[in-house]
Parts: structure tokens; sequence; C-alpha cells
């Protein structure tokens, strides 16, 4: 399957299993529906000419309805100054100065009804949905400046007729459907770097684009350009799954998607309150667009001030696992609150250590018109709270002194109109200040933020308002799964082997001090920190870094139990790396990469004390931190500023556990023993996606915590302890999962008597079959995730031999069938080094491409196939890839290829020997065809005339469909020469390409029968001239080559206007 090219099979797929099934739910939701094909005129969708991408009659139409004041003269300067007043060029500056404009409205200079000054003109009635017009169009054709060519993205949806929702659809069949149509919208605005592919005007009143194949939908806004920031929509809050149509499975993603997030009243509400500008760590500014537990927690929480009747029954906790944007999702709560009402004269306080959330604040404020006072002091707080006025108070925690938060503080404000937010709300040093706030303030609503769910014992908050937990992060993969692996023996349980091979478990009290003294140490920390303890480990971290990590490009991070520990650590990791590497100079059967292993570097980060020994003070330099951690969040081969990648390994104890971001982050090995919400914390360090082989993090542990999980997290009820191991999977786990997946490729293939794995022609056979193709390959993908995973393991090496003939099937077939599906894309670097080795043995070039039907040795090739189906369909597969690649620039030669290839396979259906030899021929005259002479026509604009020209005056033609033949010209024709014929019909070609041309540059030429009737009777009298008369049959046949003529000019408008 060619880039950028879409087989016929998907397509329908696509149209019949995506699109017709969304337009379905779409129209069910009350929008209307345009539903257009490749045959459409700009009037359909409301337009004068392909270049809009505005539906300017609806846009006038609905101005007026929204503000009937408004007279024509006025309509249309609101209209300019929407449609043709921009800030500059740039997609995001244009893009955010038009929502502005959406949310803000503009004004004119007098409602002359009334005489009222400056009244203020809405774009969107975002009060009343049923004054706003809400289309959405299928295949929504819009030009590319300055070419021939044009977009047609999947579905468009108009909010009073301006493009605020673009949807890329793809046929599950596509191997990787999501990042395909992503990569598709960012070639429609023009983002890949490359002009002239898209149209950047459509994208500047987008608010969200969707990217969907039925199974998954995910949306994402004009600056999300890679898939891991796309995000799923799972509930369809205010409606319930429930209440979706749905077979026995539940409702797939994008019914999910549609029904909250386009669902008209929804859509309105995420374009005012839940859409936001901001900067991200690079300085550049993104588009943020509400996610759906963000707004189900907002619109939940305010129900509940609107509803509740106290203060105890108006607070709450919102727990939304960590990565989950909760300072974002106390922004939307704020801005939602002041669309009520009743709430906007509520004072709220936000109770945070993030100054970050200090700047995203001041910005959301000014949009609804408050401003964010700063307390950082208790002084200023007190100050804050005492006065009536409904501010935005921020209560930098991290700046008051911790003997002013146990001051008892007077009651301030009795005033129930104030809501305390808390961002992390477990923190001890937040029990303080709540303590004292619920004196101060004490009619006022609380609400918690937390990333952890809450200790039982510190329900201050009340019940949960909303819950995102792990496991539903991870199923929407906004984090993933965490392989939780345990290299101690179990305390509690009798098992000598284990006991001598494991380290020592020094998280359970069972029997600790014995079993430390047996060891020869006198307390925990001291076994923790011994060099001895510490070596062992550092090797064995080391060994499974190499093997797990480091292949595949990720990096890891060292939790040990004390300063002094994280210096021995050090010591002892870069001894091991450096023996390692030694070893691998004389072996390295995976191919890993010395050199970047050779420049890989490790640090600790630590927190320095006045009385610091040297050793200790060399490793806290909060300056050199930073360069490391800036240096440990790049990839390996990444650069900025100055900064390489190449920090590998950090070793820390208390600094970096939580609070820190780094997606290139798999693994972290655990030293330390921690609980509760501090072990929840630390190990989502590594939870985060980041890049197609990291499919789960690790979390290596040497204490023991893993054997005595329950203990560990006891401090949360049964259900939340219930929630966190389930978002945990263990080693047995993963083995359990290859073992199964490697049964399902066999099983699946056996079933097809496919049990040679030698015998390539047998699968080419099968693999015929698209569904079968697309069955192995789903099932394939999914072994190759599991043996990411868990090679190099032992036990992983029983399936090795399998996987790699599987392999070579996959990467044969991808060349057979010219599908690129099929191919080396989806192969981790981790398993490419042997993989690669294994293919170079059975001497397969990987990098070489398909031989070309017009090469010389192209059927020596497929004379190497032992079946006669076998080289059908090699031909077949070429000619298709042929015609979809090389011939794209000349649509009349591909589209007689195409038909001819069809009628083939129509007329000799299974007789494969005949289609074989249909084909061979087929193949013959394509390669004459791309021989063709053009006489210095315009390969594009004139050689589709000229050939009709021949083909009805002289009865020749390039190739015969249905004879397979070619004809030959006689020597002399009426007394013509060759040459004659030829000089006649090139410029009788010319005579009407000129006509043709300056015709259809009219505005609205095939919409006007007056026009159209004008460039038949200019025609006849070019065809009636006296030089082309002599041609035979010209005249008598003129009606019949006019219509022709007009056929080709209205298929080729574009290409005859535009193309260069």
């Amino acid at each position: 399957m060619s880039p950028g090219k879409t087989p016929s099979h998907i397509k329908l797929d696509e149209r019949n299993h995506v699109e017709k099934p969304l337009l379905d739910q779409l129209a069910g939701l009350g929008w209307e529906i345009i539903d257009l094909d490749n045959k459409q005129y700009p009037a359909d969708s409301h337009r004068d000419s392909f270049t809009e991408v505005v539906m300017f009659p609806v846009l006038r139409e609905q101005l007026k309805v929204i503000n009937p004041w408004l007279e024509d003269d006025q309509v249309e300067e609101a209209v300019k100054q929407l449609t043709a007043s921009f800030p500059g060029t740039g997609l995001i500056e244009n893009n955010r100065h038009l929502f502005n404009l959406l949310i803000e409205n503009t004004s004119v200079s007098e409602n002359r009804q009334t005489g009222e000054k400056s009244p203020t003109v809405r774009f969107v009635d975002f009060k009343r949905r049923d004054n706003n017009r809400f289309i959405a169009v299928c295949q929504f054709k819009v030009r590319i400046l300055g070419t021939e060519h044009h977009i047609c993205p999947d579905i468009v949806l108009f909010l009073n007729g301006l493009p605020v929702v673009l949807i890329e659809c793809k046929s599950p069949k596509v191997k990787d459907a999501i990042p395909e149509a992503i990569d598709q919208m960012l070639r429609y605005s023009e983002q890949r770097g490359a002009k002239g592919e898209g149209s950047a005007p459509l994208f500047f009143y987008n608010q969200f684009v969707i990217a969907t194949c039925r199974q998954q939908a995910r949306f994402g806004t004009i600056t999300t350009h890679i898939e891991k920031h796309f995000y799923r929509w799972s509930d369809p809050y205010p409606r319930s799954v429930d209440e979706l149509e749905h077979g026995a499975s539940g409702p797939n993603d994008q019914q999910r998607l549609v029904a909250g997030m386009l669902d008209r009243d929804n859509l309105l509400d995420l374009i005012r309150t839940f859409t936001l500008f901001s900067t991200n760590d690079r300085g550049e500014t993104v588009k943020i667009v509400g996610r759906y537990q963000q707004f189900r927690a907002v619109k939940l929480a305010v129900k509940r001030l609107l509803e509740g009747k106290n203060p105890r029954e108006r607070s709450g906790i919102i727990w939304h696992t960590q990565g989950s944007g909760k300072s974002l999702t106390m922004m939307f709560m704020v801005r939602e609150m002041y669309r009520h009402a009743v709430l906007s004269r509520w004072k709220v306080i936000f109770v945070t250590d993030r100054t970050q959330l200090e700047g995203q604040l001041s910005e959301t404020s000014q949009s609804i018109g408050f401003t964010v006072k700063v307390a950082d002091s208790i002084q200023k707080l007190k100050e804050l709270l005492r006065s009536d006025s409904s501010d935005l108070v921020m209560a930098m925690i991290h700046k008051f002194r911790e003997t002013d938060l146990t001051e008892i503080f007077p009651e301030l404000n009795t005033s129930p109109h104030i809501l305390v937010m808390t961002d992390e709300a477990h923190r001890s040093q937040y029990a303080m200040l709540g303590a004292n706030l619920d004196k101060g303030i004490p009619n006022a609503s609380r609400i918690g933020y937390t990333g952890t769910p809450i200790d039982k014992t510190e329900r201050v908050f009340g019940d949960y308002i909303d819950k995102y937990t792990m496991r539903q992060s991870i199923e929407d993969g906004v984090t993933l799964e965490i392989i939780y692996e345990g290299r101690t023996h179990n305390a509690e349980v009798t098992d000598r082997p284990a006991m001598d091979r494991a380290f020592e478990d020094v998280f359970s009290d069972y029997n600790l001090q014995q079993r430390l003294e047996i060891l020869g140490y006198g307390s925990r920390d001291a076994y923790l920190e011994a060099e001895p303890t510490i070596a062992a480990k550092a090797k064995d971290m080391v060994t499974h870094y190499l093997t797990h990590v480091f292949p595949n490009g990720f990096k890891a991070q060292v939790v040990a139990t004390s300063r002094e520990a994280t210096v021995r650590y050090k010591k002892h990791i870069d001894a091991a790396l450096t023996a390692a590497i030694a070893g691998l100079e004389k072996s390295n059967p995976v191919k890993l990469n010395l050199d970047q292993l050779k420049a890989l570097k490790t640090d600790v980060i630590i927190s320095g004390g006045h009385n610091d020994l040297p050793h200790l003070k060399a490793y806290a330099d909060p300056v050199k931190h930073a360069s490391s951690v800036k240096s440990f969040k790049l990839s390996f081969d990444g650069e900025d500023e100055g900064v390489k990648g190449d920090m590998g390994i950090l070793i820390v104890t208390n600094m970096l556990i939580t609070g820190f971001d780094a997606p290139v982050e798999q693994v972290m090995y655990l030293d330390k023993v921690i609980v509760a919400h501090n072990l929840l914390q630390a190990i989502a360090r590594v939870n985060r996606v980041g890049g197609e082989a990291k499919d789960k993090g690790f979390v290596i542990d040497y204490v023991g915590i893993g054997h005595h999980l329950k203990k560990a997290i006891d401090t949360y009820d049964e259900r939340e302890q219930k929630e966190i191991i389930d978002a945990l999977s263990f080693p047995e786990e993963e083995l359990r999962e290859l073992q199964a997946s490697h049964a399902a490729v066999m099983a699946s293939l056996k079933k097809r008597n496919l049990t040679d794995l030698t015998d390539h022609d047998a699968f080419f056979d099968v693999f015929y079959d698209e569904d079968l193709r697309f069955d192995f390959m789903m099932a394939f993908k999914k072994m190759t995730k599991c043996l990411n995973l868990v090679f190099p393991a032992k036990e992983a090496l029983v399936c090795m031999g399998d996987y790699q003939a599987l392999n070579e099937i996959n990467i044969l077939a991808g060349k057979h069938f010219r599908d690129g599906r099929l191919s080396m894309k989806g192969i981790p670097p981790k398993l490419r080094g042997i993989t690669d080795a294994y293919l170079e043995s059975r001497g397969i070039e990987v990098k070489i491409e398909p031989i070309s039907i017009l090469d010389e040795d192209f059927q020596k090739q497929v004379g190497k196939r032992d079946r006669v189906k076998t080289k059908a369909a090699e031909i077949e597969h070429a000619i298709r890839h042929h015609l979809d690649v090389e011939l794209d620039d000349d649509p009349d030669l591909q589209a007689s290829f195409a038909a001819a290839l069809k009628a083939i396979f129509e007329q000799f259906r299974d007789n494969w020997r005949k289609i074989y030899g249909e084909l061979e021929s087929l193949r013959a005259r394509i390669r004459s065809a791309s021989q063709e002479p053009t006489y210095g026509l315009d390969r594009k604009k004139q050689m589709p005339l000229f050939r009709m020209f021949k083909r009805e005056i002289f009865g020749e033609a390039e190739f015969n469909p249905g004879k397979g033949a070619l004809k030959v010209a006689e020597p002399l024709f009426n007394g013509m020469t060759e040459e004659d014929r030829i000089s006649h019909l090139i410029h009788l070609t010319q005579n009407v390409f000129l006509i043709v041309e300056r015709e259809l540059k009219l505005t609205g030429f095939w919409e006007s029968i007056p026009a159209r009737n004008k460039l038949k009777a200019d025609l006849q009298n070019v065809l009636l001239q006296q030089e082309f008369s002599k041609l035979p049959g010209l005249v008598a046949n003129r009606a019949h080559v006019i219509s022709r003529i007009i056929e080709i000019a209205e298929k080729n408008n574009d290409t005859i206007l535009y193309a260069e």
C-alpha cells in the first residue's frame, strides 16, 4: 500500500464502518448532514468557490437570528471582522484571534432600532442553543491555493457557518490508523513544514480535531502534533454509557466521543468554558481543550455548589490520578462558576505550592473579568479572607512559615459564599492550614484535588465528587501500566532457594532484627547503606537496565535509602557499567549502541546541609541538578541549548520522587522503604507515555514492598487499594500474555493449514484475502508488544524461533503485496538487533525496494514463485502500486489502466492462469505507455485531449482493455503520413485547449447552462475549420467529440486551471 493512498476496499470500509455511523449519530444529535462525494459543486456546501472555507450565507443568516436588530450593512461589517481581518499569517496567532472573537464578541457603531451605541454583536449564542445552526459536511472539498489540487477532509463540522471541528476517519484495517489520521490533519493544516499541501485558513476557526477508526477515537487541537497528546473521550456525560446504542461489547470509542463532545450543548460548553491557550515548557503557545474527566468533575462540583444546602453538602474530593491535569481542572472550575450568576459573587481561594498555577490562573481570570490576588504570607491571607469582595485568592503555601501555620486563626469571615480549593490535598502542611481555615471561614465549602486517594483517616473534605483512577488513565492511554517486579524473597514465607538467590526483605518487620544480625547488620539502614549490598544491587540493576530498558532508548531512576547510599550507588553503578561495556566490546549479540552507552552519564541529585561532608556536598549543587535533570529529560540523541541528552541514570533519595515528569524514564529501581501516597507518586514517575517502544513502565523493588503491597497502601479504603493494585502488572502475568499471544498466532495459522513457516508462497496465497492478511498483521503486532516486555528473559526464548520466522513472513508479504503495513516499522529497537541479524542470515535486504514493473528483471523475480496465483498476485499488486505512485500525475492514464485491471478480474474471476496471462499483457502495455512521446504538449493538461482525438479520429488507443492488445497504425491513412496525422492532432489539441481553458476561468462556469452552450458552439467552430474538417469522420461525428471534450474538461477542471 503506497503512502498517502488509500486502496478502494479500505476506503469502502472507512465509509461504511466509520464515516457513515458517525454521520448517523450526528443526525441523531440534531446536526444537519450534507453528505457529498467527489462530484460536488461549491453551492452544495453553501459556498461560491472551493477556495472558501466559511459558509457565508449561513453566517449572515445566523448573525440576524442571534442579533435580530442588525441591518444588512452591519451584518457585512461583522462578517468582515471575522473573515477578512487577521492579525498575521500564522495559524496559531489567527486561531487565537478568532477564538477570542467568538468568546468576547464584537460590536457595531449603533443599534439603529433602539439608538444604543456600540452594541455587542454575538457570533454564537452560548445561552440559547437553538439560535445556532449546526451543519456536518462529509467530504468537504477545499482547493489548495496556488495548485490544481484539493484536500477533502472526511467530516467538517460548522457552527453558524464556521468550520469549528475537523474529523479524519480511517478504516480499522489501516495498521496505524490514529497516527495516520493525525499526520493527514497536519498535512491539511500545513504544519509538516511544507507549503502547498493543505489549507491553513480551514483551521483558523478550528476548536478541536478528531482522529477516529471507530474502535479508537481521539481528539486534539491544532497544536497537538503527536499521538500521545491526543485523548479519548470515554464518558459521554451528562449521558450515561448505557444510553448509547451498542452491541454486546459496549459502545465503541467513536460513539462515546461523538455523544460527549459533539452533543450540541456540550460543544458550546467546550468552546466557551473548557478551551484555553497556554504556554508550554519550551515557551510555545498551545491550545488546550479539557478532557472528559475534567468536564465531568467540573460539572459535578458546580452542581454540588448549586444544590448543596450546607458547607458539608457542597464540599468533596476530586481524585484524578497524576498526569490528568488537575491544575487545569481548577481553572475550568472557576470559569464554570462564573457562568452562574449565583456563584459569580463567590470568593475562591486556591491553596497550592505551584507557581505555574498562579500564571495560568491570572490569564484565565482576566478573560472572566477578575484578578488573582496572591497571598504569600499568612498575614496577607488573613487580610484577603476578611474582605467581602469576590476575589480569586492564591494561597502560596510553600511561602508560609511553619510557625505561622500552627497559629490559630480568629473568625475572619462567616460568609457561606466562599470556596476553598486545595491542590494535592493530602500534604501535611495543608492539614495544618485547613484546620485554621475551618476556624477563620467556618461556612466555606472545600474541594480537595488529589492525584492519589485520600487516607481513610483524612476525609476532612467529605466524600468523592469525581474519580479518575490509575486504571482509567491506563485504559485511556494517558499513562502506562506498571510492571512491578520484586528482587527480594518474602520474609514471611519459607522458601530457602528464593532466600539464597534474592536480596533481603527489609519492608517486613517479621524477625527483622534477627535476620539482619545473621547477615551481620545492626539495623535496616545499615544493611541498605552497606557497600557489599549496594555493589550487588547495582550490578543487578545495570544488567536489567542494559537488557530491558536501554536497548529501546529509555532511562532509569534509582531511589536509595539515604543521601550516603546515593553516593555509594553512583560509584558501584559506574563500575558495573564499565565492566558491562568491556564485556559487550567482546560480544554484542543484540547490537546495543555502544557509542551511546559509552557516552551515558549518571548523577546524584540530593539536597544539601551546612555541615555536609565534601563527598555529599559535591552532589548538592542546584545549578548542576538543573543541568542533569534537563539532560535526563531529553532522549539520548537529543540536544537543547547546548545540553546533550546523555544523562541516563539519576540516583535520588527524596528529590525527584514526586512532581517530576520525564516520559523518557521507563524504570525505577526502588531501594528505599516508602508507603502510601509517597509510594504511588514515586512509581508514577515511570508510567508516562513516552514513545512507541515504551509499552509499560518498570518498578524493580529491592526492599520487599511488592510482597506486602496491601500493607504499604493500608491507609486507603479497600476499594481504593483494589484500584491501585489493578493498575500494576507482575512479570508472571506478562509471561502468560506472551505465551497466549504466541499460541493465538500459531492457532490462527494452523486453521488455514499454514503449518510450514518456510512455505512462503502458501502464506502469500492465504494473505491474498485482505481480511486474513490484516488478522495476521494484528496478531503479530500483539506478539511483538508482549515479547518486547519480556525479552531477554529465558522464558521468552522458547518462542523466539517462531517469532523470527513470522517476522520473515511479515517482511516478504509486505514486499509481495506492496503493503507498507507489513514492515519492520513496529519492531522496537530492543528486538531489531536480533531480527535484523536473522533476516541478513536469510539473505533478505529489508531496505531494498521491490522491483518496479518497468524493470527488465521484474518477470525474472515473478518467475521464482511456484504457484500461478502467487505469480498473478505479485503482478497485480505491483501494477496497483505503480498506478498509485508513478501515474499519480497523469490521472487520464491512471484511470484507463485502473479500468483495464478491473475488467480483467471481472472477466476471468478465479481463473488464475488466464488472469496471470492478461496481467502480464497489461504490464507490457503500461511499459509501452511509460515511453509515450508528448510532442511538446503538457502531459497533465493537454495529453488527455490528444489521446481522445487520436482514438476518436483514427481509431487508435494506447491499449484496448477488452481485447488486451495494441493496435498498429497503417503507414498511410486517408493519404496522410504518420507525421501529418500527429501534426494535425497536436494543432487541434492546442486550439481546443485554449478555448476550454479560457471558458473554465469564468466563475461558476459548470453551474451556468448558457456558459456551457457557448463553449459547445466555440468548439464546433474549431472542428469545422477547413484545416480540421478533412480529418476522417470528425465533422459527421462532431457532437460525440464535443461531448467527450466537455467530459474531459469537467473531470480535469482543476488540472487545466491550476496545474503547473
